[in-house]
């Protein structure tokens, strides 16, 4: 019995044992396989997150080379270069708006002038100029600061041109703390260290900050890892190429992943310590353990269940980053990514590219009558309907709201134009909601690939075609043009200044006499205003009326010269001096305003000016927009005792029988016009004819644009009542026009 137990205690000892030798081997096994594989998933996660990082890093100087060379064009010719103080204010606006810390232009003598006030004489040396002219843009990290709050931060220079020769260089300081939240991210695993780095290891960029100032360093005193020789890693950068390498620091085993930026030759480098690899395997080595009897069950069930969260969360991951939510399909950074083989193809198929940006209008208006979730079902149809269309190699995404992205290739602009024609035609047309057709109407925006252009220019230039076709009446598209650019840095400028102009009075009334055909006297002037500028100098009327009108500051701007002008009437009448009537021209915006008549009419009665000596203009073009609320507005001036002119008559919308039904007191022949009819014998019939109709009418004529002599003749043997014009007088600041009426009245 004895000898029996001693049998059975040595089988299940032997038994334990050798069970406890398979777990322990099953478990270094198991955890051997784990960590194998953790970190190969970890290197590919790392492999991503480096290239990931590269590219944010990029694209941040991408934007900042950008917005600095936005400014270098906006610099052109700039009257702002030759006054230090309105300079030093321009570069803090850009500061304000921009990752700056700091900005300044140098001039070509070397006189730099900063964002702060001050000044220094060379503060760029010769061979960052000539590098910054070479490329049109200079990136450093090792610039001389002016003091411990530079240090560090990244320099870009952009050359100024003027009439294509050097003129100068702006550049700026970016803060490296404008990269901590690219470089601190959230990632799927503990990343130790961000950097970016030039070829020679040096560190530019760092979160957190580096134990190290030379990556290479650190490489070199570490211990050697057979499966990552040294020499390669520095032969890959030496190439411009990517990688993982592993080391062993203090001990420690890490992976690093660099990959290349495109500025400098600098790298983006990610380390990740293996430690937090070793640590989930110990984890479950430690399961594997305390379930010993169902290790292998539970393993097998822990192994599939890794392999389906990693699915999952690639697949949650992928769907995040490059899947439209709404439409399920490619959002912008999927075309992004596919972007460069659409374009390889392309250029293989021997094709042109076009980036179009197309704009469903009025989509507000659908969703507000039939609700958000029509709206989102029209957006899918649309979607699915672009996506239909498209050939092998070509891109679509909707990358906001309302707005869809394509690329296309193309042999010819006529083939472009009519692809183009037909999508928009399908979309306007088989939109339906509840088989209700959708008043839908479309705008695109279209940039022709001619020239190698980081991918956000062109899309940019997409946008500025964009603006342009829905400035165009019944445009449904529009090629970006390059004048379309300087336009709106024109009218920004304006725009900018405009508000300031009106409170220092920049605004100056100038007076253009007219002058009876018979006695040759004057008889009245029409107010008309000049921009003096205080940098800039006299800015011309068809350069900021337009872009009044457009951003409605002409409505206070007429209001300001109606009250300049009873200003000086009323001025000349407590003087006792002599007046006449002068007409002032307002804006078709004014026609929307019911208070006008009883604003300009107050204001007159206010200052105790007779309304006789004040003329409403009303351009052609406004008055021909709505009849009848001009009939309203004409009654309603008459009532008050105000003259009104039409002005710009023969411009273009003239018809007789809207005037029989407007009581207009007086005409006014556009010097258009009447240039047409100068050397044209029949059109000096209808000119006469015309004079003579509206006469009939009890209106009298004026003629403007009168410059010769010979036209002065003509208008006065037809039956023209008052002439205006060079011929007579110039427009004239209010100095010089009283004197000429003190002549005039003498």
């Amino acid at each position: 019995m004895i000898n029996y137990k001693k049998k059975g205690f040595k089988r299940t000892f032997a038994f334990f044992l050798v069970a406890a030798l398979l777990v322990v081997t099953g478990s270094v096994v198991y955890w051997r396989e784990v960590t194998h594989r953790l970190q190969q998933d970890a290197q590919v996660i790392l492999e991503a997150t480096g290239k990931e990082l590269a590219a944010d890093v990029t694209r941040i100087i991408s934007s900042q080379q950008k917005i600095l060379t936005t400014l270098a064009i906006s610099l052109e010719d700039d009257p702002v270069l030759r006054h230090p103080h309105h300079l030093i204010s321009y570069l803090q606006d850009q500061n304000k708006y921009n990752l700056f810390t700091l900005t300044g232009y140098q001039f070509p003598d070397g006189k730099t002038i900063f964002s702060d006030g001050k000044e220094q004489q060379n503060f760029l040396s010769q061979g960052i100029i000539e590098a910054a002219r070479k490329d049109n843009f200079f990136l450093s990290h090792e610039n001389a600061p002016r003091s411990d709050e530079e240090r560090g931060s990244l320099l870009l220079v952009v050359p100024v041109k003027n009439k294509k020769q050097p003129w100068g260089t702006i550049f700026a300081m970016q803060p490296v703390s404008s990269y901590k939240k690219t470089m601190d991210r959230p990632l799927l695993t503990d990343i130790k260290l961000s950097m970016v780095i030039n070829q020679q290891g040096d560190v530019i960029l760092s979160h957190p900050p580096a134990f190290d100032n030379n990556m290479f360093a650190v490489i070199e005193s570490s211990a050697p890892d057979k499966k990552f020789p040294k020499e390669e890693i520095h032969q890959k950068m030496a190439e411009g190429k990517g990688g993982i390498f592993g080391y062993i620091f203090r001990g420690e085993r890490r992976f690093l992943s660099y990959h290349p930026i495109e500025y400098n030759g600098w790298y983006a480098v990610a380390i990740l310590p293996a430690a937090s690899i070793a640590k989930k395997a110990q984890f479950l080595v430690l399961m594997s353990m305390v379930i010993c009897l169902s290790i292998i069950s539970v393993l097998a069930v822990l192994l599939a269940f890794i392999l389906w969260s990693e699915r999952k969360n690639s697949k949650a991951l992928y769907k995040v980053g490059f899947v439209d939510p709404l439409t399920q399909r490619d959002n912008l950074n999927s075309f992004q990514l596919k972007f460069p083989a659409s374009v390889t193809t392309s250029k293989a198929q021997d094709k042109q590219i076009a980036i179009i940006l197309l704009n469903l209008n009025r989509f507000k208006a659908l969703n507000d009558i039939y609700g958000l979730t029509q709206g989102d079902n029209v957006l899918c149809e649309v979607a699915r309907m672009l996506q239909e269309e498209l050939l092998a190699g070509e891109l679509c995404c909707r990358i906001v709201a309302d707005r869809f992205l394509l690329l296309l290739s193309f042999a010819n602009r006529g083939e472009l134009t009519g692809r183009i024609e037909k999508l928009v035609g399908q979309i306007e047309k088989n939109c339906h909601v509840a088989d209700e057709p959708l008043p839908l109407s479309v705008t695109c925006g279209v940039y022709v690939m001619e020239e190698e252009t980081p991918f956000y220019i062109m899309l940019d230039r997409a946008h500025l075609a964009l603006d342009t076709a829905k400035q165009q009446a019944g445009s449904r598209y529009a090629f970006y043009d390059r004048e379309y650019l300087q336009k709106m840095v024109t009218e920004k400028r304006i725009e900018s200044n405009m508000e300031t102009a009106l409170t220092q009075r920049q605004f100056k009334v100038y007076l253009q006499p007219k002058y009876s055909f018979k006695t040759g006297r004057m008889v009245g002037a029409e107010a008309l205003v000049r921009w003096q500028h205080p940098t800039q100098g006299m800015i011309r009327p068809d350069w900021f009326i337009p872009v009044f009108e457009k951003n409605g500051f002409v409505l206070k701007l007429d209001q300001y010269i109606w009250q300049e002008i009873i200003s000086f009437l009323k001025k000349r009448q407590e003087a006792h001096l002599p007046v006449v009537p002068i007409g002032v021209n307002f804006s078709r915006l004014h026609l929307d305003d019911p208070q006008f008549i009883e604003t300009i009419s107050a204001a007159a009665q206010s200052a105790g000016v007779e309304t006789r000596w004040l003329e409403v203009e009303l351009t052609e073009s406004v008055v021909f927009g709505d009849a009848k609320r001009m009939k309203q507005v004409l009654d309603g001036l008459h009532a008050k005792g105000f003259s009104v002119a039409m002005d710009d008559f023969g411009a273009g919308y003239s018809s007789l029988n809207v005037l029989k039904n407007l009581d207009f007191d007086c005409v006014k022949l556009d010097k258009e016009f009447l240039a047409r009819g100068e050397t044209n014998p029949r059109m000096r019939q209808v000119i006469s004819g015309l004079v003579k109709m509206i006469k009939e009418l009890d209106s009298k004529i004026v003629a403007e644009g009168v410059e010769t002599e010979e036209q002065a003749a003509f208008l006065r043997d037809i039956g023209c009542d008052t002439a205006q014009g060079f011929l007579y007088s110039r427009p004239l600041p209010l100095e010089e026009f009283e004197a000429k009426l003190e002549e005039e009245k003498k």
